[in-house]
């Protein structure tokens, strides 16, 4: 098996310092190392060494030709910790006030990267440079400001607790098992997955609903966490959108969707329900679900927002860019033709004309 190049450390420049003192040639000082020669001819002569006389005084300490382990090896951590090309992205140019607008935008890095590389006049950047950018910032205001405007607040995920079943039984379910394949394989639009977000203390919530093809969002304002307004709700905002944009919609076992016979026959809209303890299966509104929680916290009381409020922010997911869509946006695939400008859009908030060629 061929072993894989390791740097010289600084144990090592230091016994070849000490070889070069005792008269060792670097093809001896090599094979000691298990190096290759040529791993340690470099190494000599990038660090300014030359071969010693052949004769030497009696009592003379051998010399190492020039060479210092301590200046070799600041040298190499200093072109370690050196960018081989000047950074793209760095506090206070150009390309960082764009970056700064995208993800006050509510932009992810990769999204940010997307959309710049969509312009008329793309500017390819890489989403682990954002981060990298962000992350280098030393310790202080701004630094703390650049991560607050990243998407995720906690350290770490944490797993969701299984308790009990409390949701009872729905009568007249339809299994997610009995669901048509071309749903499962989104090969149409118009499929939905929903599910209730909750605020402080479970006291208010809010209906949300994803297309399962296009990740096209749609936000209901619920006047309570009865089944009865679930149903209008729901049903409400669904009729937004043109007949063969509501099919079916995929829910939990939850009882907030206890009505949801008389929804069919007021919508036309079939309803299937996912296993108990089974997000999986209605994946794209779980998250979703997370991605609304930068605009919808836990400790909001979500009573206080108004439709029109729920719908600007709906809007603000429906035009973002998805890795998952070929970094095309939602409203791009689910609206009418040409109802939706995205290079238009984005130069716009992005103040791109700034930016230039």
């Amino acid at each position: 098996m061929a072993k894989h190049y390791t740097h010289i450390t600084l144990d090592e420049r230091t016994l070849i310092q000490t070889q070069l003192q005792q008269g060792f040639n670097p093809a001896a000082i090599a094979a000691s190392l298990e190096r290759p020669r040529s791993c340690i001819t470099r190494e000599l002569a990038r660090n300014g060494w030359k071969a010693p006389m052949a004769v030497r005084t009696a009592g003379r300490p051998a010399i190492a030709g020039g060479y210092s382990c301590v200046r070799a090896q600041q040298r190499a951590h200093k072109l370690a910790v050196k960018p081989r090309v000047e950074r793209k992205l760095v506090v206070g140019n150009a390309l960082w006030d764009k970056v700064h607008d995208g993800l006050q935008q509510g932009l992810s890095p990769e999204q940010i990267a997307a959309t710049l590389e969509r312009m008329n006049d793309p500017v390819r950047l890489c989403h682990e440079t954002i981060y990298q950018a962000i992350y280098a910032i030393p310790k202080g205001e701004l630094r703390s400001q650049m991560i607050a405007l990243l998407r995720k607040g906690h350290a770490k995920r944490r797993p969701r607790s299984r308790g009990a079943n409390r949701r009872g039984h729905i009568p007249n379910m339809i299994s997610i098992d009995q669901r048509p394949a071309d749903i499962t394989e989104r090969l149409v639009p118009g499929h939905w997955e929903g599910d209730h977000i909750k605020g402080a203390a479970n006291r208010s919530q809010v209906g949300t609903l994803v297309e399962r093809q296009s990740r096209y969002v749609a936000m209901v304002k619920l006047a309570d966490g009865t089944a009865q307004a679930t149903a209008n709700g729901f049903g409400t905002i669904l009729q937004r959108f043109d007949v063969d944009l509501r099919r079916s919609l995929t829910y939990d076992q939850g009882r907030k969707m206890a009505q949801h016979a008389q929804f069919t026959a007021d919508t036309g809209i079939k309803v299937y329900f996912a296993h108990p303890h089974s997000p999986w299966e209605r994946g794209q509104n779980e998250n979703t679900n997370g991605l609304l929680r930068q605009y919808l916290p836990k400790q909001a009381d979500l009573s206080s927002f108004s439709q029109q409020q729920l719908d600007d922010i709906a809007w603000k997911l429906n035009t973002r860019p998805r890795k998952s869509l070929n970094w095309k946006c939602p409203a791009e695939l689910l609206l009418p033709e040409d109802a939706f400008d995205f290079k238009a859009y984005w130069a716009g908030k992005l103040n791109l004309v700034a930016l230039g060629p």
